[in-house]
């Protein structure tokens, strides 16, 4: 009986492994697009070690990648844009990695038509056109739309994408500080 009962504590002890995205895929393929293999349920959810199109880094790798261009896609929870001039009408003050941008919404699994421009748009502003330009996404920890937002933008032709799989949370758990960060409005032009 202890035996048993010694068994049932380490297995409950031992660190969960993380799986791969074909796993996590393979495992719940109700949660993907079938077409585009985006992470279209859950998005808080744990996320797997690696991303297909691009390379997981580090809190210390983002802080030393050069000309990196730093892309916030935290969702704005509760909020929306404002039709009339774009500007986000978000709930709460987001804190960020310094030198982010905050491109809200753009890593769900599913994008409206005006979605994906202001995605297309604002990378290539933010990268003056250069594909090899090198660009990090993150969210939270457990968040998948960092996940989309890297493989959606290497379908559009950039090539030099990191994943920062932590996010703000690792950030924190680092040591480094956020600062506020504003949304970029949506043009409605």
């Amino acid at each position: 009986m202890i035996a048993r009962l010694t068994l049932c504590f380490t297995l409950l002890a031992s660190p969960v492994l993380a799986e791969t995205s074909a796993e996590a895929v393979a495992r719940k393929p109700d949660l993907f697009h079938p077409e585009t293999g985006y992470r279209i349920e859950r998005q808080r959810a744990p996320t797997p070690e690696d991303v297909p199109s691009g390379q997981r880094i580090s809190a210390k790798q983002v802080q030393t990648l050069a000309n990196a261009v730093r892309i916030d896609v935290f969702g704005a929870a509760q909020s929306r844009y404002d039709e009339l001039d774009g500007t986000w009408l978000v709930a709460e003050q987001r804190m960020s990695l310094p030198d982010a941008v905050w491109l809200p919404e753009v890593g769900r699994g599913t994008l409206s038509e005006t979605m994906l421009q202001y995605f297309t748009d604002n990378l290539a502003r933010l990268t003056e056109g250069d594909v090899s330009r090198p660009i990090i996404f993150f969210c939270v920890a457990d968040c998948w739309m960092s996940w989309n937002a890297t493989q959606r933008a290497a379908k559009l032709g950039y090539t030099n994408l990191h994943w920062f799989r932590e996010g703000t949370d690792g950030w924190l758990d680092e040591g480094y500080p956020l600062e506020p960060i504003e949304p970029v409005a949506v043009d409605v032009d």
